[in-house]
């Protein structure tokens, strides 16, 4: 059975649940064993690539640890011939080390294989950081 746009929706909202209690493995366990992630902007000039879904899990949670966030989509396309869910969301939160807020917007590709995630790209601001935290 083909995956619906609704059910891709509700998948990542559950990804973005886990985010949100800032738990690792409730997140990881919606990706596929060779998931990837890709950050084009990591940093100014910077792509990071993450293979694999237990390097993905450490990875996720060392951002975690000092990061509590809440993201929420406001608008997404479901390419159903790619399996792809584009979305657009937005985070809410602050860095658990100085309380300091964090806040950014974020464009995200979200490639299905049933009812796994298998890769994501996501675009986001990579001045937001700085700039939410002297708001």
């Amino acid at each position: 059975m083909a995956l619906t746009p609704e059910r891709a929706v509700e998948i990542l909202e559950s990804c973005f649940a886990a985010v949100a209690a800032q738990d690792a493995d409730r997140l990881v366990a919606h990706y596929t064993d060779d998931y990837v992630i890709e950050f084009p902007y990591y940093k100014p000039g910077e792509w990071l690539t993450v293979e694999g879904r237990a390097t993905v899990r450490d990875y996720l949670a060392s951002i975690l640890e000092f990061q509590r966030m809440e993201l929420t989509i406001t608008r997404s396309n479901w390419i159903p011939e790619e399996q792809l869910l584009i979305a657009e969301y937005v985070s809410r939160g602050e860095f658990t080390d100085t309380g300091a807020p964090y806040a950014n917007c974020y464009v995200g590709y979200w490639f299905f294989e049933g009812e796994r995630v298998r890769h994501t790209r996501e675009y986001y601001n990579p001045q937001a950081p700085r700039s939410s935290a002297i708001d």
